[in-house]
């Protein structure tokens, strides 16, 4: 006969706990050890702008967990397209770190010599201003180098100065540096625009589709001044022509009318046109690199600093190594390092720049060596 064997009871599962012993900063950011102060400032040079943007404009200020700036290096981070000071320090998505917060981080573990941080405020009506001064758009050169500088290291009592940024912010101090030779110590490059015919030329086309369906190049900025789209993605043909209209406004403005610029393509046939296109090259940092008085300005730079990041969607990666080879070839010292990911993973990025900036300022770190390509970490992302 069988004997019947009982059926087991149902275990009860054991409640599970949150392992706060494994917590790492990034799970939950504690208080920023330094200190953050939005500041409004009254712009003089911004005045009549002739797209009747602020004047009183909000420049944000990190000072570092000591509280101490005088003598501090002062780091001035410039934003990318679409961005400002005040939107990028916002971290943007979960269990990520802004900008102010690696800086914190790095600081309160002695990672980096403290520094105080300074990031304007040049965003414009089209998108940016990429830091040139403008009739179309306004003088925001000036605004940063003119107003801000003499500002901040007035109020803080700072000492050597090193502008960083992403993208057009990258562009912007390689563009200031040159503009301003020996008014910076250091220069950090993020995927800067640069190589314009990588980074702007494969946008065209796509730019053009958009102007015609929207009925011209007026009708698109009156569509975009009534009702601005809630999200953008880079992507749509709305981006690439928004990003076309506000680097026309930047590079190619008409200097005797106040407001207007020229398209570099003819928007009924699409066209290149070359005498305008010409101008926007002028522009174009590795353009630059050809003409002695440039290459002199540089060279009075302590570091010169590069990176990127290898799927950069626009090209940067190709352009930034491009850059930093021709350096070289022109007896430079520039550094250009290679990360995984693509434009907007930046994080990791400017994290390095920030480091590497303030070391040099701080004089912990020695000239860089001539132009070298390496690579990050394996797994670091933004």
């Amino acid at each position: 006969m069988l004997e019947r064997v009982p059926s087991p009871r149902p275990r009860t599962p054991l409640p599970h706990r949150v392992p706060v012993s494994a917590k790492g900063e990034r799970a939950f950011p504690p208080p920023l050890a330094g200190s953050v102060r939005t500041v409004p400032f009254r712009s003089r040079v911004l005045r009549d702008n002739p797209l009747g943007d602020p004047v009183v404009r909000q420049e944000v200020v990190y000072t570092p967990p000591s509280g101490e700036t005088r003598g501090k290096p002062l780091l001035v981070y410039l934003a990318g397209f679409l961005g400002a000071g005040w939107n990028t320090f916002v971290t943007g998505q979960p269990f990520g770190e802004s900008l102010v917060q690696r800086v914190d981080r790095l600081m309160r573990h002695r990672e980096c010599p403290e520094a105080v941080l300074l990031a304007p405020d040049c965003l414009t009506t089209l998108g940016g201003s990429q830091y040139v001064n403008s009739p179309a758009t306004g003088r925001y050169e000036d605004h940063v180098m003119d107003e801000l500088l003499p500002w901040a290291r007035a109020k803080y009592g700072t000492g050597p100065v090193a502008l960083f940024g992403q993208s057009s912010g990258g562009f912007g101090a390689l563009h200031l540096a040159l503009q301003r030779p020996g008014a910076l110590e250091a220069v950090g490059s993020s995927a800067g625009d640069m190589s314009f015919e990588y980074c702007y030329l494969p946008e065209f086309p796509r730019a053009i589709r958009h102007l015609r369906s929207a009925g011209g190049v007026d009708r698109f900025l009156r569509g975009l001044l009534a009702t601005p789209p809630t999200s953008l993605s880079p992507s749509m043909g709305f981006a690439a022509a928004l990003d076309v209209v506000a680097m026309s406004s930047c590079y190619s403005p008409v200097e005797e009318e106040p407001g207007a610029f020229e398209l570099p393509f003819d928007p009924g046939s699409g066209a290149i046109r070359p005498e305008v296109w010409e101008r926007w090259m002028t522009f174009d940092p590795c353009r630059r690199l050809r003409v002695e008085k440039d290459v002199q300005a540089f060279r009075r730079l302590r570091l010169l600093l590069l990176n990127a990041s290898g799927q950069d969607e626009w090209g940067l990666d190709v352009a930034a190594f491009r850059f930093a080879e021709e350096a070289k070839r022109r007896g430079l010292s520039a550094e250009y390092r290679e990360y995984p990911g693509g434009h907007f993973d930046k994080g990791p990025r400017l994290e390095d720049l920030v480091r590497r900036l303030a070391q040099t300022l701080a004089g912990e770190e020695g000239r860089p060596s001539r132009s070298r390509r390496t690579r990050p970490r394996a797994g670091e992302s933004s």
